[in-house]
Parts: C-alpha cells; structure tokens; sequence
C-alpha cells in the first residue's frame, strides 16, 4: 500500500476531530450525562444536609441531571467522607461537609482510613458556621459561668455533653472546655450534630455542642439555650451571645462547610461546580437562607480553600495533642 502526503493529511483531517472529543471527554466534557449525588457525612438536622439541599436545585438547573443527597453518618463524619475519597474521580460524587473529617478527625481517631491531605480535591467553601455551647432549657444555666458554678455545686450529678461524633469540632471544644475548667464532664458521641440535639432536647444529656443550623430551630423553638460560641469571635448573626473564650480563654474552634471531590477530579468539573455553587451563595434568598441558621456564605477558588483546609490541618496536629488527647 503506498502512504502518499496527501494521504497521510486525508488520514490527520479525520483523526483531529476524533482525537480532539477524545481529550475533551477526559477532560469532562461530556460531563454530566447521569445522576449526581452529594454526600453528607451527617444525619439530616444537621448543617451539612441543610446546605446540601439549598444547593441541590441550583446544580440540578444549571447541569440539567438529577442532583441526590446522602446521608452518610458515622465516626464524626468520617463513614461519609471515606466513601467520597474511595470514589470514582468522575464528577459524580462530591462531599459536602464541616472541616472536621478533612481537617482534625485524623488526630483523633484509631486506624484512619485516609489521608485528608492526599484524598480530596477542594471545590469551594459554602459557608462560615458557627460552633454554639447549649443546654437544655430546663437547667438554671445562662452563662458559662452558670455552668461551671452549677457544675461544682452539683459534683454528684453526671454532667455529659453531646457532640456530633469521635474527632468533630464538637468534641474537641468539650475537651478544651473540660482542660480550661477542669470540669469532670463525659463525652457523649453522636452520629451527629442532629442526634446530639434531639437529646438535649429530650434531656437526655444536659449539655451539648452544635452548629448553628442544627442548634437554631430548637432555640427559637424554647426547649434550649444557647449560652455561648466555640469561636473567636462574636458571630454577626448572634450579637448577643458571648463567646466561651470571653469566660474562659481558649475555648474556641472554627466551624465551616466545604464541598470536595475525590482526588483527581478533572478541573474543568471542579471549577464548573466552583462557578455554580458561588453563583448561588451570592443570592439573596440564599443569603437569608443561611442566615435563619446562623451561617455566613463564603466562597472562593479551589486553591483557597486547599490553603484553608492545610493550615488548619496543622493547627489542630498541634492543638490536639497539646490537651492530651489520643486517637480512640
């Protein structure tokens, strides 16, 4: 057979097209042609399955596939957040969750099952949420300085504080609170902020831990009190309420809701995704959505947030071993 110039350009004219779709389809092009389903390593009631749903109806119109919330409980977040980082890098599985399973869960849990740093590719942060201190309504308790006098008046009764899991922000802030104090309280792991809640509610536990859009409806509602926030600072949103650092100092963690993809995760689907979920945040119903729940909307690049997400990780690799906790 003779291979003529002529031929071999008849035999690239065809081939570009097709090499071309070939690349544009590992790049994701043909991207999304299925379902989509976000997991939220947290049982519904908490702020991951509120902002999971508030941003389901904008991707599912933008992207025109079905957009599916999971809930995946368990471990602190942890049980959710593995099942996304052994997934597929297609596009198809994203997480949304608290910082807690990216940034502090690998300190505090036993046989970890992956490296937070080497898992996940970022998308964008959603929202500043913040990390409230409540009780059950019943208790004589307004203040942390109520807390702690009620506490020493009362060594005989069993003071236990809910939280929404093993390594979650929840957690560590009772364990700061317990080393600042040296109140003898018990930790009380939940599957979730939602569970930890319901419990309070019900007095089951006296005390507990909970993000704002878990906390807030049973606040407004009067069966709990917020006395205070596991933060730096006041949030905008709750002006009136102290934060636990104003009583006793150190006292205070940083609570915020990302979306991540697995590893790998071609960047044009990362930043499509990234456009649309920032797009949203900007809006205002969406605005006042988040802030009904005492949530922020934040925003980003991708970069910004893996900047974010990597100094936080060594903050608490120092942190957490400093207050003498080990992985259980």
């Amino acid at each position: 057979m003779t291979f003529t110039r002529r031929g071999a350009l008849f035999t690239l004219a065809l081939s570009g097209p097709l090499l071309a779709a070939g690349i544009a389809t590992a790049q994701g092009s043909d991207w999304p042609n299925r379902a989509i389903t976000l997991v939220a390593p947290y049982p519904p009631g908490a702020s991951t399955d509120f902002i999971a749903r508030i941003i389901r109806d904008p991707l599912e119109e933008q992207l025109k596939v079905p957009v599916v919330v999971e809930n995946k409980p368990g471990a602190g977040g942890t049980t959710g957040a593995a099942l996304v980082a052994k997934a597929a890098p297609d596009g198809y599985t994203f997480l949304v969750t608290v910082n807690a399973p990216v940034t502090m869960n690998a300190f505090m849990q036993k046989n970890f099952p992956f490296d937070p740093m080497k898992s996940f590719t970022p998308v964008i942060k959603v929202a500043d949420v913040a990390m409230t201190l409540a009780v059950n309504a019943k208790l004589p308790i307004n203040t942390v300085q109520d807390l702690i006098d009620y506490a020493k008046k009362n060594p005989d009764q069993k003071m236990s504080f809910g939280s929404a899991g093993v390594g979650s922000a929840h957690h560590i802030a009772g364990e700061l609170l317990k080393q600042k104090t040296g109140l003898n309280m018990v930790h009380v792991p939940y599957k979730g902020g939602g569970p930890a809640i319901q419990d309070l509610v019900a007095g089951h536990i006296p005390i507990s831990f909970g993000t704002t859009p878990a906390v807030m409806p049973q606040a407004q509602a009067g069966t709990i009190r917020i006395i205070a926030l596991a933060e730096v600072k006041r949030s905008p949103d709750l002006p009136g309420v102290p934060t636990i650092s104003e009583t006793i100092p150190g006292v205070d963690t940083f609570t915020w809701v990302g979306i991540f993809a697995p590893l790998g995760t071609p960047k044009p689907i990362v930043d499509r995704v990234n456009a649309i979920v920032a797009e949203t945040i900007k809006k205002p119903d969406v605005i006042a959505k988040l802030k009904t729940q005492g949530a922020t909307a934040a925003g980003g690049s991708p970069e910004e947030l893996q900047k974010s997400m990597k100094a936080e990780f060594d903050h608490w690799a120092k942190v957490v071993p400093s207050i003498g906790l080990t992985p259980q």
